[in-house]
C-alpha cells in the first residue's frame, strides 16, 4: 500500500490509487489479535 500510494511500485503500480487497506492477524490461540489500517492520499 505504502509503495502504490507513492507511485512506486513499478510494474504493479495501478493507475491512480486513492485509498488503502492493509491488515493484520497475529498472537495465541484464544488471544488473537487484529490491525486494520485505511488510509487515503490527500490530492490538491
Amino acid at each position: 500500500m505504502y509503495l502504490q500510494l507513492q507511485g512506486r511500485a513499478g510494474e504493479r503500480q495501478l493507475k491512480n490509487p486513492r485509498y488503502g487497506l492493509t491488515h493484520n492477524l497475529g498472537g495465541f490461540p484464544h488471544q488473537n489479535v487484529c490491525a486494520i489500517s485505511i488510509v487515503g492520499r490527500y490530492e490538491n
